[in-house]
C-alpha cells in the first residue's frame, strides 16, 4: 500500500497534524487529524481525511496496519502514532 512516510506538518489552525504518504505508485497520500481549535467538541474532531479518498472504518484499519508497518522505519518526528491511534478509533 505504501513505501515510505515522506514529510509531516503541523497546521496553525490550532493543533491539525498532516502526514505526507509515498503508496506503491509514486503517488503521495496526504492524512490530515482534524484538531482545529474550530472542531473541538464536534464529531469532525480528531477524524483523519485523505486528499485522495474518502475513508471508511474498514480503510482506517487498513492504513493503521499499513502505516505501523512503516512506524519502526521513520524517523521519530513525524508523528505516525498519533495517525495510527487516530485512524483505529475512527469509525
Amino acid at each position: 500500500m505504501f513505501k515510505a512516510v515522506t514529510d509531516s506538518a503541523a497546521a496553525a489552525d490550532g493543533g491539525s497534524l498532516a502526514l505526507f504518504v509515498e503508496r506503491l505508485d509514486g503517488t503521495v497520500e496526504t492524512f490530515v487529524i482534524n484538531r482545529s481549535l474550530a472542531s473541538r467538541g464536534t464529531a469532525s474532531y480528531n477524524k483523519v481525511s485523505s486528499d485522495l479518498r474518502p475513508l471508511v472504518p474498514a480503510d482506517c484499519m487498513e492504513i493503521a496496519e499499513a502505516l505501523d508497518a512503516l512506524a519502526a522505519g521513520t524517523p521519530s518526528i513525524h508523528p505516525v502514532a498519533e495517525f495510527i491511534g487516530a485512524l483505529r478509533q475512527q469509525r
